[in-house]
């Protein structure tokens, strides 16, 4: 009476085995890490840039509010006072810490008795961090047409900032002047996504005399 052989796996099929599934699992954990990471890389790249043209935006209306020292009264509107010009930084960009611009936003003084306020405004690149003051600096609002601002970031992980200015007028410069912003805002884990980057541009119509001295 012959006895049946039992089927069966040899050591070496199934250390085989072992490879070739271990194998496929590395295979499709990269594939799943490189997927998720393109993932995550989309949904940051479109956030930050929903928060880059936000912040631009608010910058770009803040500048266009730039205005001379003016009284208001019966027989028209007179600027008061000189020296309120928009300054501009003179490096066409910045990667590092310093000034953007200055302005002041001036209120009408309707006569010198009543009331009227100046801000002055500044605007700088910090650590990375575009940060926006706006202090008053002489007079009253009591409407609050002005919202103050102390140390406010605007937008951070910024890379660089190229500044452009074009006058309206060459033969007038104190006609105004169209300040340009192009930002470029990098991804903070820079090791795990080293090229992810969002740019956004944006150019604010300044009606006041532009001078790139800062």
């Amino acid at each position: 009476m012959k006895c049946a052989k039992k089927a069966g796996f040899t050591l070496v099929e199934i250390l085989v085995a072992a490879t070739i599934l271990s194998v496929l699992l590395l295979i499709g954990y990269r594939v799943f890490v490189s997927f998720s990471r393109s993932f995550q890389q989309g949904s940051w790249s479109l956030a930050t840039q929903n928060k880059l043209r936000n912040a631009l935006t608010f910058v770009r209306e803040e500048m266009q509010k730039a205005t001379p020292m003016t009284t208001v009264s019966f027989s028209g509107t007179e600027i008061t006072e000189t020296g309120y010009e928009f300054y501009l930084t003179a490096a066409e960009e910045l990667t590092g810490d310093g000034k953007i611009a200055e302005w002041h936003i001036c209120l009408p003084y309707v006569t010198s008795e009543t009331s009227g306020a100046r801000f002055k405004c500044e605007l700088k690149l910090d650590g990375g961090r575009i940060i926006y003051t706006k202090t008053l600096e002489d007079g009253s609002d009591p409407e609050n047409k002005e919202r103050t601002f102390s140390n406010h970031t605007v937008i951070g992980d910024v890379a660089s900032i190229k500044i452009d200015r074009t006058f309206f007028d060459p033969d007038d410069p104190p006609a105004g002047s169209l300040v340009s912003l192009d930002v470029r805002v990098e991804h903070p884990d820079k090791h795990a996504y080293e090229f992810a980057h969002v740019i956004a541009e944006s150019g604010a119509k300044v009606e006041v005399e532009v001078k790139r001295t800062l």
